[in-house]
């Protein structure tokens, strides 16, 4: 059946275009059934296009005559849709979707004209008001189309009056709108603004006071230009309507303000506005903004900001849950940590005798309040304690004291009151410098306050910041499949309209190729080859060099090669006729002897005398060239070269100078002869190849370099010699990739760049005009001036730069002792669009580019081919030096050498490229193995392993390899017979032991049920060896034997015990015992001899048990096995461990470095525990799946950091070094010049020469350093040095090289955030791999995206049912007519606003809470507090009144419930002034409980539509939980290994800052908490400070114990060691900071995407429910249905994407819904059909039906009232009822009309005659009142009946008609259809024919 509209394409029911209203784009065209499919097939011409007419007053009234027929067409139908029934199919004649759509989405104001429109647009028209082009939109507009930047873009205004008087005609406007639209007047705006950005950056400069009129004039003159084109803002496309016109418009009246408060001021003498009462810097600061206006003009920037705009909505959303998170974290701090950072060491008060003058009190507090009092740490800060249980300690002499002093670092970090608790929480969730408050949170208060940190960090930190990259990737991601949809359209209709183009050009072509055919017949017989061409520039970047053709070789330079031996053969033949020359572009891999490849320019050929000699040296070069050797010759090269670039270092000998000079000078020739030999070679060819130009400019570099060797400073030109690491990308894939997707991603950070360089710039100029003149010297006391402020331009971005990477915090602080809290203005603003938005687009650019595959596809990598081939050719070579006797060619890649796949894998590639050695040998299509089994051809073994069942293989290369082995029958007989089973059981099962599609949780029914299988002790090599030894007849009947029988069965047994889950557990429980008993051996283990002894049999009886755990396993399992497994060979690694140390330690040799350190190694148990514990091991499996690809990135970002290493090794080598006084510090250069002067003043001022520790002075160093920058830790003091360097041996000075911060600024860009971000791509990638591997049963693998995502929809569907209303009380008495008053009051939604309010003042009130409040708003909050309980009461009680018992149906209900008792405790607890206060208060603080109350706040969440989605973001949470639970589990499980190891290496260090006595490596609990800290990278660098301790700072003999400070010998004393150290702490910072925490971001990341595609697939749950509480309205009962009139209304009702707004009639029908008895229609009929209209149509497989049963089955059960009802009609048979009878009324009425017309006029004739005939009879008046009495009757009753307004089934129309006789002139009742009564209007004697119409 079909539909049919007037116009156009009438297929979408659906009340959404494919675009909805919340901006969802549905994945399918909107669905529809098959009775109501549009009759428009795809080969429909399209809909012409709109012409280009200029707009005058016809138009206008053309407009205004269209809006008043659409007015009365819509009057006449009453909104209704007006249909027709054509052959029993529906034909409506408005299409309801197409009348909504109010836009064309490609005509929209600023797009581009479309190219179709482009090709019939004149360009006389530029600029002039024309018609509207977009038929959809009805407002009254017109366009103007203009160029730019060779575009033709679409300006859209209003056609209204502007400004109340300019018609679009009038010349004025016209003139305007020319004017607004013209490209030049956009330069010139575009000019403007870049010269006054200049401008702005120099505010102190005389000339840009007076430039700032210019521009302003020509501001404003381009605003007056627009809003005389576009009118103000009345309507719509006016100069306001657009929001960059608000911005332009601000800035200008700002302006014109500064100006007029700067003319009523009175200037004073020096300057300044004294007489002002406003400052008019502030409002200057708004001509920053203008640097905003080049958005609004260049094209492409406002496109991306319009992404970022958009991600801003689901930002917006993250944005509040942080906010609320924020509130939450510093309510509680405030509660808890009030006051408690201003607790000091103070020294004892000494004896004082109290005088007159001097109380003793008053002398007291006079001392505890002088500073020179209070104890200082190292840093000059003073030292926070703790009076709790654990926290820090004063030294000896000092007591803590409570409210001693300013709160630390300047007063800032603290919670005494709201706005800074808000700041340090914001500071926590951020990590910048958090380790700060950390360690002085824990030392105030004690160690279990890590939890709160704890949660902070994680939740705060990882999850809501990594939401916000995953809000901001989601939309780049969307935005980019839009584009790229965009530009595959484009290309489409390109193609399409060049094989037009191409079509036509052949026809034209024929007659002259006819022509030219006959002239060229002579040439045509000699070129025999197929043509091929070269590959062009682009196919050389895309294919990186290499050409896909198989018979023909390719360079490493991309360029054709001719086949070596018909080169070869043109050796020697000179005797011959002349030799053929063809032209580069018709070589082939296959040129006949005798011919020469001609690959030069033309004009060559003219000017050269022996050209034919040339080409042959030129063929002879390209063979040499071209030879795979000589590829691998200049790899070798390129390695070598990097190894000696990587050589140099700080005071090197002059012998190794000398020698690195001379290999530069060698491998400079080497590259110089390389670029020589294949220039000559491919001659024009050459520049056709990127990797070509890159090594000819590298070239040219080192020659430049040699000749300005002599110079100074010219490193810059040595750095490009470094370029040549970049050559080995030629040969190495992964570096390949990699660098292609850092220059993709650049080629799409374009834009972005832009965007990031404008809100630097911006937020630099603020800073510089607000602060410019803040930073002065009284403000910083003795500090100085930061060396980050706002003094000047470079510095202000500099300090904008480092804020984008997270540092914000610091110098924040210096700015506020600078300029007050104003700071904030820039900084906050900075860190959140900066830092977490455009920042994280960047990110989500470079996971957009790391696709899944490019890491791990083999595109036909003919580079890679040639370096495997030319080791091929090196061994063949060797052989042949050897005289050996060449091998055939299969056995030059043997079996022993390659697995099986790289094999078939290598002879493959043999086949393609060495053609000459298999002329002789055919091959078939699989090599012959050694044990003479022949491969399957691979085409078959590939259907065989697709034919294979998924679920028995885990992957295809399984399935493919077992296809393969149905062949190999018969080798190993003997042991497949006991290994069989096992094999097939394992084959079945992935890495972790976990068969497809399991969860962890059904691992524990599957080993029940598993086979004890006894496997092969030895593996077969030792088997046959042994037979050899030892004699066949020994060994051939033993397992018939007796003795072996016994044996098997021992072994059996022992494999029943060892795979017994009770022995598994008590492994487990061992290995946890024994885990734990390493953490007790701390530094203080010496004062508990009893505790030694015990761990000391401890040790000994875990050693044991493992032992024999592992011979039973050997016993058991056999050693094959045993040793096969990774897990198995850790456990043998650790027992051997085990008892190595216990054989020493009973020896005496624990003093031993080298044995502690295998001690040490113990620490690695916790290892075991992995493989026993399932969800630990899924995780580590993933990790394990990830490493190698993480690990082929790291060492890619090594080569990028090594470049970097060597630039920091030439600009800094021993530089770094600096005069330091006996107090530390650098001395000024003006008092120690150089190295010399330093050491002659060493004896009298006791002055030092110092390296610092982290230095560049050789390239391992300078990776240590580039660590530091790139993890942001340390990098300031990096930064410093490098910054204040001079030259070798000389002092440093105050920001000498200050431009210098450019190439740390160039690593953190390159080296930090592209190559880390990388490995977050790997690790996101292979997660996602995993996931397809584990997910979906095997159905699913049959399903296309679009059927499983409508059948998870279906599977929600059925979890949900309308739920019952509470019902009302029935008013029967007093008591219950108040229930009902309390059940209305409970359920009213105005209720609920109050209570909401209340909250909020609630949280109002705990916020003004603070530290020392005075008395007065101590009680007033006391008394609110008692306020807000009460309100609190008093709403649970009146809902417990109403609701009854239903009010603890909802969860959020209880919670309220709890709160108000807990609150109530508290109360009662506080005002009882009993001794039960006094109890709680010193165990526990009831301020606590009162933080609860702040979690009412989340009941907001339920009210606020808004909070959807927030509800989604805590969801992608939740289901996270489980995963991230395990990753919590291996992190922990990790930092106890790190902890126990710290311990045991660096417990007995010095302490010393930034070590304390909280803060150390000296006992278990305080390794722990600062491994934790560590875990987010924080202050690594100060830690690692400390580890490189050396003498005389320390002493290498001795170190000190804890408690009582004597000395004790031990191997490294209590110095640090450097190397362990920077070992460790890498270690840890690369495992937990890049891997474990990456993972994390990882699945937020999924999770995240997972719950948004919930959402991109159109429905989720909170659709759902929103379906139901709108059902219940309309079904108060919960009977699961409806009336069939109300339908329209409920489904108007619904919000989208269900919903689908009124009129929705032609929706509705086409749903085709059952209605049952009653006319009524079931919820779940009505739910399925808007999830189809919103799924689109779904494609029905066989599959797919089975599912979809399934499914109707599920859905019986659930909703069983559905199938006991039969249906009566559906909504498209209604409307077919409804329709047929208006049409059969309408027909019914014309045929009687017709009928008695043609009645009467017969009578009229037959009286005439009977008149004539009787004149006598009657007269003739008594007629004439006859006819016109039934003239009158008949007319009357046509135009008297009414239309129907619906129709009736057609078993009424039945009823009325057989009621209605003919005799019946009049209706007794009206009904809806009227069928018109006939009369006997004509004689009953008439004939059939007459009675005919």
């Amino acid at each position: 059946m079909a539909m049919k509209g007037k116009d156009g394409d009438k297929n979408h029911l659906s009340p959404h275009d494919q675009n909805g209203k919340d901006g969802r784009v549905s994945p399918t065209p909107s669905w529809r059934p098959a009775s109501a499919l549009s009759s428009r097939t795809e080969d429909e011409e399209e809909p012409p296009l709109p012409q280009f007419r200029p707009y005058d007053k016809k138009s206008w009234d053309n407009q205004i005559q269209k809006d008043r027929d659409a007015q009365r067409k819509l009057d006449k139908n009453n909104g209704k849709a007006v249909a027709h029934l054509v052959d029993g199919e529906l034909k409506f004649e408005d299409d309801e979707e197409e009348a909504r759509k109010t836009r064309d989405p490609t005509l929209q104001e600023g797009n581009i004209l479309p190219d179709e429109l482009s090709e019939v647009f004149k360009e006389e028209l530029y600029g002039k008001p024309l018609e509207e082009i977009d038929k959809y939109i009805k407002d009254k507009t017109f366009v103007a189309i203009a160029p730019r930047f060779q575009k033709n873009y679409i300006h859209r205004f209003t056609a209204t009056k502007a400004l109340g008087c300019l018609t679009p005609w009038n010349p004025a406007r016209k003139f305007s709108v020319y004017i607004a639209t013209n490209q030049f007047f956009d330069y010139l705006v575009i000019l403007t603004i870049l010269c006054n950005c200049v401008f702005l950056a120099m505010p102190d400069d005389p000339a840009s006071e007076t430039a700032e009129y210019v521009f302003l004039g020509i501001y404003t003159m381009e605003c007056v230009v627009k809003i005389l084109a576009r009118g103000l803002i009345v309507n719509k496309f006016t100069y306001l309507r657009d929001p960059w016109n608000w911005l332009d418009f601000i800035v200008i009246i700002s302006a014109y303000v500064t100006i007029i408060i700067d003319i009523v001021s009175t200037p004073s003498t020096d300057g300044e506005s004294d007489g002002s009462v406003f400052n008019p810097q502030m409002l200057r600061t708004f001509r920053v903004l203008r640097a905003l206006k080049t958005v609004s003009i260049v094209p492409g920037l406002k496109t991306i900001v319009g992404a970022l705009l958009r991600a801003f909505k689901l930002l917006f959303e993250v944005i509040i849950l942080t906010s609320f998170c924020l509130m939450i974290f510093a309510l509680f701090g405030l509660q808890v940590y009030v006051g408690v950072l201003r607790q000091k060491c103070v020294l004892d008060v000494p004896e004082y005798n109290a005088t007159a003058s001097l109380s003793y009190v008053a002398y007291y507090n006079d001392w505890i309040k002088n500073n020179s009092n209070w104890y200082e740490d190292g840093e000059g800060a003073y030292l926070v304690c703790g009076n709790a249980s654990a926290s820090g300690e004063c030294p000896s002499g000092y007591t803590c004291l409570p409210d001693i002093g300013e709160n630390p670092n300047y007063g800032y970090t603290s919670f005494d009151h709201f706005g800074w608790a808000m700041l340090t929480s914001f500071q926590l969730i951020t990590l910048d410098f958090w380790e700060d408050t950390y360690n002085k949170i824990i030392r105030a208060m004690g160690p279990w306050n890590v939890l709160f940190f704890v949660i902070v960090v994680f939740f705060g930190s990882f999850y809501l910041i990594n939401l916000m990259l995953a809000v901001v990737a989601m939309s780049y991601e969307e935005e980019a499949v839009n584009t790229n949809r965009e530009r595959e359209e484009k290309e489409r209709k390109e193609a399409v309209k060049e094989k037009k183009e191409k079509a036509a050009k052949d026809k034209a072509n024929a007659a002259a190729a006819a022509a030219a055919s006959e002239v060229t017949a002579a040439k045509a017989t000699d070129a025999t080859a197929a043509k091929s061409k070269p590959p062009s520039k682009e196919e050389g970047k895309q294919s990186n060099g290499t050409n896909n053709n198989k018979d023909s070789k390719v360079s490493s330079s991309g360029i054709h090669l001719g086949d070596d031996d018909d080169s070869l053969s043109t050796k020697g033949k000179s005797k011959k006729p002349p030799p053929k020359i063809i032209q580069g572009e018709e070589s082939t891999g296959r040129n006949e002897p005798g011919t020469l490849v001609d690959r030069n320019h033309a004009c060559l050929g003219k000017c050269c005398y022996c050209y034919v000699p040339w080409l042959r040296i030129q063929n002879l070069v390209f063979i040499f060239v071209s030879d795979p050797l000589f590829d691998l010759f200049i790899t070798f090269c390129i390695l070598v070269n990097t190894i000696f670039m990587g050589l140099e270092f700080h005071n090197m000998p002059d012998d190794l100078v000398t020698a690195t000079s001379v290999a530069n000078i060698v491998f400079t020739v080497i590259f110089t002869l390389e670029a020589v030999l294949k220039l000559t070679a491919f001659g024009k060819f050459y520049f056709s190849n990127g990797w070509n130009n890159f090594d000819l400019v590298i070239v040219v570099a080192s020659w430049v370099d040699f000749g300005l060797s002599d110079l100074d400073g010219v490193n810059v030109i040595r750095t490009f010699r470094l370029l040549r690491v970049f050559k080995l990308a030629q040969a190495w894939r992964t570096m390949r990739v990699l660098l292609t997707i850092i220059m993709s991603t650049l080629g799409a950070l374009g834009n972005l760049t832009v965007i990031l360089v404008i809100i630097i710039y911006i937020f630099a100029v603020i800073g510089l005009q607000l602060f410019r003149n803040s930073y002065t010297e009284d403000k910083f006391g003795g500090d100085g001036i930061p060396r980050w402020n706002f003094n000047s331009f470079f510095h202000a971005l500099m300090l904008i730069f480092r804020i984008l990477c997270g540092e914000w915090i610091e110098e924040l602080w210096n700015c506020m002792r600078a300029a007050d809290e104003l700071c904030m203005v820039v900084f906050l603003p900075t860190l959140v669009f900066g830092y977490f938005i455009v920042l994280n687009l960047f990110l989500a650019l470079l996971l957009n580019a790391f696709g899944s595959e490019s890491l791990k596809k083999s595109d036909n990598d003919d580079e890679d081919d040639k370096l495997s081939l030319a080791f091929v050719r090196l061994k063949e070579i060797c052989c042949c030096c050897c005289n050996f006797k060449k091998t055939p060619r299969t056995s030059s890649v043997g079996p022993d050498e390659l697995d099986e796949e790289k094999q078939i894998g290598m002879t493959d590639l043999e086949n393609d490229s060495k053609d000459k050695q298999s002329k002789d040998q055919p091959l078939a299509n699989g090599t012959v193995k050694a044990n003479g089994i022949k491969h399957q051809d691979d085409k078959v073994e590939a259907e065989e392993a697709f034919n294979a069942k998924r679920d028995k293989f885990t992957d295809f290369d399984a399935a493919r390899k077992a296809s393969k082995a149905k062949d190999s029958k018969g080798s190993n007989a003997d042991s497949t017979s006991k290994t069989g089973d096992s094999k097939e059981k394992k084959g079945s099962k992935d890495k972790d032991g976990m068969a497809l599609g399991d969860e962890a949780d059904d691992m524990d029914d599957d080993d029940e049920n598993k086979e004890t299988v006894v496997e092969d002790c030895f593996p077969p090599i030792c088997m046959k060896k042994c037979l050899k030894l030892t004699g066949h007849a020994l060994w051939s009947d033993f397992d018939e034997s007796s003795f072996g029988i016994k044996w098997h069965k021992a072994r059996y047994f022992m494999c029943k015990i060892v795979e017994h889950k009770a022995f598994e557990y008590f492994i487990l429980a061992c290995i946890f015992l024994s885990s734990m008993s390493l953490a007790f051996e701390d530094v203080y283990l010496y004062t508990r001899p009893e505790l030694e002894a015990a761990l000391y049999y401890a040790n000994i009886i875990f050693a044991a048990l493992f032992t024999i755990e592992m011979l039973m396993k050997w016993m058991a399992l056999g050693f094959k096995k045993y040793f096969t497994s990774f897990w198995t060979i850790l456990d043998f690694c650790i027992v051997v461990i085990s008892l190595t140390s216990l054989i020493v330690d009973a020896m005496g040799g624990e003093d031993i470095s080298a044995f502690r350190s295998l001690r040490t190694l113990r620490a690695f148990r916790p290892l075991r525990a992995i493989s026993r514990w399932q969800s630990m091991r899924i995780v580590v499996n993933a990790l394990m799946l990830a490493i190698p690809a993480i690990l082929n990135v790291l060492v890619v970002c090594m080569v990028f950091w090594l470049i970097f290493s060597i630039m920091g090794v030439q600009f800094f080598s021993g530089r770094f070094y600096k005069c330091k006084d006996s107090s530390g510090e650098v001395l000024l250069p003006s008092v120690v010049a150089n190295k010399s002067q330093c050491l002659a003043m060493a004896s009298t001022h006791n002055y030092t020469w110092v390296n610092s520790n982290i230095n560049f002075d050789n390239v391992f160093n300078g990776y240590l350093a580039l660590f530091q920058v790139a993890t942001y830790e340390g990098w300031m003091e990096v930064m410093d040095d490098a910054v204040d360097s001079t030259k070798v041996d000389e002092q440093p000075s105050f920001e000498n090289n200050l431009y210098m911060y450019l190439y740390f600024v160039a690593f953190i860009i390159f080296g930090s955030f592209f190559t880390l971000n990388l490995i977050i791509g790997v690790i996101i990638d292979n997660f996602n791999a995993l996931k397809k591997k584990y997910d979906g049963s095997a159905l699913d693998m049959f399903l296309t995206q679009g059927q499983k995502n409508y059948m998870n929809t279906l599977k929600k569907l059925g979890s949900k049912k309308p739920q019952k209303t509470i019902k009302r009380p029935k008013a029967r008495g007093f008591l219950a007519s108040c229930q009902a008053v309390f059940y209305d009051v409970a359920v009213s939604s105005k209720f609920d606003i109050c209570i909401v309010s209340v909250i909020f003042l609630n949280m109002i009130a705990m916020a003004v809470d603070h530290y020392k409040m005075t008395d007065y708003v101590s009680n007033i909050l006391d008394i609110l507090n008692i306020l807000f309980t009460t309100v609190f009461t008093l709403e649970s009680v009146v809902k417990i009144i109403g609701l009854r018992h239903h009010y603890f149906r909802q969860p959020w209900n209880v919670f309220d419930f709890v709160v108000v008792i807990l609150s109530l405790v508290v109360i009662i607890v506080e005002a009882a002034g009993i001794v039960l206060a006094d109890v709680l208060a010193n165990s526990f603080n009831p301020t606590l409980l009162r933080v609860l109350r702040v979690f009412r706040i989340g009941r907001v969440l339920r009210l606020i539509k808004a909070a959807k989605g927030i509800r989604k973001l805590l969801f992608a949470l939740i289901i996270s939980l489980p995963a991230l639970i395990n990753i919590g589990a291996l992190l922990c499980l990790i930092m106890y290994i790190f902890a126990i190891i710290g311990m045991s290496l660096f417990g007995n260090m010095k302490i010393d800052l930034p070590l304390d006595d909280t803060v150390n490596f000296q006992t278990f609990a305080s390794s722990f908490v600062l491994l934790l800290r560590l875990s987010t990278s924080a202050g690594w660098n100060d830690i690692l400070e400390t580890m490189f301790l050396q003498p005389p700072d320390c002493d290498p003999d001795y170190a000190t114990r804890p408690e009582g400070g004597a000395k004790f010998k031990y191997s490294t004393g209590d110095c640090g060691s450097p190397a362990f150290g920077v070992f460790y702490m890498v270690a840890y910072i690369l495992i937990i900071f890049l891997v474990v925490i990456n993972m994390y971001i990882a699945i937020i990341l999924e999770n995240f995407n997972q719950a948004h595609e919930a959402e991109e697939v159109g429905i989720t749950e909170d659709d759902f429910d929103e379906f139901y509480v709108v059902w219940e309205k309309y079904d108060p009962l919960a009977t699961q249905f409806i009336k069939y009139e109300h339908l329209s209304h409920f489904v108007g009702d619904l919000d989208p994407p269900l919903g689908i707004p009124r009129p929705n009639e032609i929706a509705l029908v086409a749903f085709d819904l059952p209605i049952v008895e009653g006319d009524k229609i079931h919820c779940l009929d009505v739910l399925i059909a808007l999830c189809k209209n919103v799924l689109g149509r779904v494609e029905e497989t066989e599959e797919f039906k089975e599912l979809k049963s399934q499914m109707e089955d599920k859905f019986q059960e659930t909703f069983p009232t559905r199938v006991n009802t039969s249906k009566t009609s559906s909504t498209m048979q209604k409307k077919k009822e409804d329709v047929a009878a208006k049409t059969l009324q309408r027909a019914w009425r014309t045929f009687k009309t017709q009928k008695q017309l043609r009645n009467l006029t017969k009578m009229a004739m037959q009286k005439a005659e009977a008149d004539e005939n009787e004149k006598n009879t009657k007269s003739k008046g008594a007629s004439l009142a006859n006819l016109g009495r039934r003239l009158n009757s008949a007319l009357s009753n046509f135009f008297s009946s009414s239309r129907p307004s619906s129709a009736t089934s057609r078993h009424s129309i039945k009823s009325q008609t057989t009621a209605s006789t003919p005799g019946n002139s009049q209706r007794k009742s009206k009904s809806t259809l009227q069928v018109p009564a006939v009369g006997p209007i004509y004689p009953a004697k008439c004939s059939d024919k007459e009675l005919d119409l």
